[in-house]
């Protein structure tokens, strides 16, 4: 592929025109730093780059993802997607990558955590070991085992929860010996032709999550279900007891609200000896069978660890923490199962991330970005470039940490045929490695407070920065393969 930047400036004094061209067979690798200050022409440049990979790239056509951060970088032609808290799909930061060797339910939890941690405020150590624990039982649940990479394969296919065309309703797995605690709480029969019980999606919460979604074949769990469990285990943790017991406690508040609800109606018709011995034999039993979980519960401590087994999860106010936590990161309504529809034939994906906000937005492009370099990990070494990302406003997502994806992808994605363009308004914003690291660099124009910084960073002299006529001029300096001194081409716009 080739981009056509402009024209040697130096060159064109001597009435030569002399093209200064992006080559991605001769360079080192196809990551680009474009820096230019608003107004510079960023936003036309990457239309400009795009338009000529594409032209430029033959048959071995790459897949463009372009993260539009403002909205207004318009790819014609580009399939594009909106995301926002009312959209119906989005992504699943839990999915786990199925590779031996990279991928795996112990590698997938650290980076979930990881991403969290450097999108929203940093979490204590017993936050971040309950959140750890939370995520493990989950994927326990679902059917995935540290230890075994057999179990990390899903059929993405047929990996659905059942359902019968309602989408208000969840069905549930609920035992046979235990319908009707699952009745008492809510569940409902589907009959024929799924013979399931189910219940509303908005009422899957409290005691009815001990029982989990009925899926038709395995899938990856999501931020819903990590959240209902901990809904749960920290309503059993602030009990003292177990998830059988904490079912029956809520099947008798139930009763009891429904015997009261009865009993006020018959007061306002002035029946002021109301009595409903049907409801009040149900109330009792409910009473009973929650006093006998319980008792049956304390009488099983043999050991004195059966508590401390439930508190793993160190406290209940931790406990809580963490439950708000993760309301707040579904509340965001970008984690779903349901993939983005994207045109797969499509080579341009265009992210819509205007509708977002700032911590939104970069949760968002951080979780994907992982999500485009394991999958170009897991593919193998490549003799193209096969994925190209385009970033705008990078240095929002960018820090100096080592295992930020960002400076990951800069150092280690060249050989599985993954690009980054990452376009900010100064490179005093990026890390030194990742400057080091990206093989072209482009200037548009930088606001004179940064000239400075800009140049030692860029190994520039300052009246270089200033010859750059934002629209007009610019700077750019090309790492070929083989040379170990690379020069800034002082390019005129074409």
């Amino acid at each position: 592929m080739q981009i056509r930047f402009g024209l040697n400036a130096l060159e064109l004094k001597k009435h030569n025109q002399v093209q200064v061209i992006w080559d991605s067979e001769k360079l080192v690798n196809g990551h680009t730093l474009l820096v230019g200050m608003s107004g510079a022409g960023k936003t036309f440049l990457l239309r400009k780059m795009i338009s000529h990979m594409l032209q430029t790239s033959g048959s071995s056509v790459p897949r463009i993802h372009v993260f539009d951060i403002h909205g207004d970088l318009e790819i014609p032609g580009a399939s594009e997607v909106r995301f926002s808290e009312r959209s119906n799909w989005g992504l699943n930061p839990l999915r786990v990558n199925p590779d031996p060797h990279f991928g795996g339910i112990r590698k997938r939890v650290q980076a979930f955590i990881s991403t969290i941690e450097r999108s929203m405020r940093a979490m204590g150590t017993k936050q971040e070991a309950c959140l750890r624990n939370l995520l493990l039982d989950v994927y326990a649940q679902y059917g995935f085992k540290q230890d075994d990479p057999s179990t990390w394969v899903v059929e993405e296919e047929t990996a659905v929860i059942m359902t019968d065309g309602h989408e208000d309703r969840l069905f549930i797995d609920v035992p046979k010996a235990e319908k009707d605690e699952a009745k008492a709480l809510g569940a409902r029969w589907s009959g024929g032709p799924l013979y399931s019980w189910y219940v509303a999606q908005d009422q899957y919460q409290g005691a009815i999550t001990r029982w989990p979604p009925k899926l038709m074949a395995r899938t990856h769990p999501c931020i819903k279900d990590v959240l209902r469990m901990a809904q749960n285990i920290h309503q059993q943790s602030f009990l003292g007891t177990s998830a059988e017991a904490v079912s029956y406690l809520e099947v008798a508040n139930r009763s009891a609200a429904a015997y009261r609800k009865k009993a006020i109606q018959a007061l306002r018709k002035g029946e002021a000896n109301f009595e409903d011995e049907a409801a009040k034999v149900d109330l009792d039993k409910a009473k009973a069978k929650a006093i006998d979980s319980f008792t049956t519960y304390v009488e099983a401590i043999t050991t004195g660890r059966e508590l401390t087994s439930l508190m793993k999860y160190d406290s209940t106010d931790v406990l809580k923490s963490v439950v708000d936590r993760l309301q707040n990161l579904d509340a965001i309504g970008i984690f779903k199962s349901v993939q983005p529809p994207f045109h797969e034939s499509n080579p341009v994906w265009r992210y819509h991330l205007q509708a977002l906000s700032m911590t939104e937005r970069k949760l968002f492009v951080l979780f994907r970005l992982e999500e485009i370099f394991l999958a170009a990990v897991e593919r193998g070494p490549q003799d193209r470039i096969r994925d190209v990302i385009i970033l705008d406003e990078a240095h929002v997502f960018a820090d100096e940490s080592e295992d930020n994806i960002i400076n990951t992808i800069a150092k280690e994605a060249r050989k599985f045929g993954l690009m980054l363009v990452a376009a900010s308004q100064s490179p005093t914003h990026f890390p030194q490695d990742f400057v080091a690291s990206v093989a072209t660099k482009v200037v548009l124009g930088i606001d004179e407070i940064f000239w400075k910084p800009s140049a030692t960073k860029l190994r520039l002299r300052e009246d270089a920065l200033a010859w750059v006529t934002p629209t007009k001029t610019m700077l750019v300096q090309l790492k070929m393969k083989g040379e170990t001194q690379n020069d800034w081409h002082w390019c005129s716009i074409a």
